[in-house]
């Protein structure tokens, strides 16, 4: 195990998308401490489109300079910068003009029960108090909680697909294979 340093998070999404896997997430709630390990990751290029040519990486469409007024800020901050999308956790990589992202597929809590993309929004809280996509997403906080990357698998076993409805052909959708 070693510790997420900022240089990870500069490295290509795929790169970073297999390396979170297996990685630790920390969430602290009040006084409620839990653990989480990523089972299930996604690569996302600022140029890549859907199957039926719709641009879709969140903040494709913009620069870091445009994007500055925008839900989608967080994107084009430092790399590693959570975001919350739709109910999705989103992190920013690279440090170019246009942004790239990984999602956070999947997660695994302590006693083995996974959460979806919808369900992490939920089970982190991260829609404050209510199921608000515009109270939320594209904030550089999430929602007053305390959320950490705390550890990271060297060399994490993996298996890759194609994701739903994306025209690449690239096997960009990693989950985690515990050997």
């Amino acid at each position: 195990m070693s510790k997420f340093t900022q240089n990870f998070f500069e490295d290509d999404a795929a790169t970073v998308a297999k390396g979170l896997l297996g990685a630790t997430i920390t969430f602290q709630f009040g006084d409620k401490t839990k653990k989480y390990t990523i089972i299930s990751t996604e690569a996302y290029y600022h140029d890549e489109c859907d199957d039926k040519g719709k641009k879709i990486c969140y903040g494709s469409e913009k620069t870091k300079a445009e994007a500055q007024g925008d839900v989608s800020a967080p994107l084009f901050s430092t790399p590693g910068t959570w975001c919350v999308y739709g109910g999705q956790l989103l992190l920013s990589v690279t440090d170019h003009a246009y942004s790239d992202n990984v999602l956070i597929k999947k997660i695994q809590n302590e006693n083995g029960v996974c959460f979806g993309p919808d369900g992490i929004a939920k089970e982190l809280h991260l829609y404050k108090s209510k199921p608000d996509y515009c109270d939320c997403h594209g904030k550089f906080s999430l929602c007053g909680c305390n959320l950490l990357l705390t550890d990271k698998i060297d060399n994490p076993s993996f298996i890759t697909d194609k994701r739903v409805n994306i025209a690449s052909d690239a096997p960009l959708k990693f989950d985690y294979s515990a050997e």
